[in-house]
């Protein structure tokens, strides 16, 4: 898919923009907004979800949530220059405002610059060190560069289950990279039992190197 949708999910969320919107239902209707260009997004119909972006931004051109969509939205089209310099404009504002910080990680992540990746992922973690998303992201990128090794540190330092399929998935990831193709399968599994559409993210995820189970 792309781009991971979590932090789309984040988005439908998100509050509108205080003083942005005047209308009574001002907030339903952003609300409605995002939703049409996240199905926009999954269902690949990009120029549908850039239309419906735009008209999102019209109504709030400084809100976070809605240029992170626009920012997901370049980063579909593989316009990672445009799509980093949105993301970087929502931090210039708000640099605690974590879906743009984990977007800039993964373009590098989709550029294949793992080693940048994973020094930005591992950043992001020093202030949130048990964030189970951002250990997942760091084994990925440890796993595409080839260090096993890093990757199985990492592993030795997540909590399981955890409160996320991330376990699941950064295991299986390890194990497929070891050609234990059947024990990849089973730990994704019995992810989606547990976890249910929680596992959406990592499946993009995955999807993102051409895996899929």
């Amino acid at each position: 898919m792309g781009i991971p949708l979590l932090l789309a999910v984040i988005l439908a969320t998100a509050p509108p923009a205080p003083g942005k919107l005047s209308e009574p239902d001002a907030e339903q209707l952003q609300q409605t907004a995002t939703e049409e260009v996240l199905a926009n997004i999954k269902s690949g119909d990009l120029n549908a979800a850039s239309e419906n972006v735009e008209e999102l931004l019209k109504n709030s051109p400084e809100n976070p949530a809605a240029l992170n969509l626009l920012g997901s939205v370049q980063t579909k089209k593989k316009d990672y220059a445009a799509a980093r310099a949105t993301f970087e404009k929502i931090l210039a504002t708000d640099p605690s405002f974590f879906p743009a910080r984990f977007n800039l990680g993964e373009i590098l992540f989709l550029e294949k610059n793992y080693p940048a990746a994973r020094e930005h992922f591992q950043a992001m973690r020093a202030a949130d060190p048990k964030n189970e998303l951002l250990q997942f992201k760091v084994v990925m990128c440890d796993i595409q560069a080839g260090d096993e090794n890093s990757a199985r540190r990492v592993l030795r330092g997540m909590r399981f289950p955890g409160d996320s399929p991330a376990w699941y998935y950064a295991h299986a990831a390890l194990e497929n990279k070891l050609g234990n193709t059947a024990q990849a399968r089973r730990l994704v599994r019995t992810a989606r039992e547990i976890f249910g559409e929680k596992t959406e993210l990592f499946d993009d995820s995955f999807e993102t190197i051409g895996l899929k189970f």
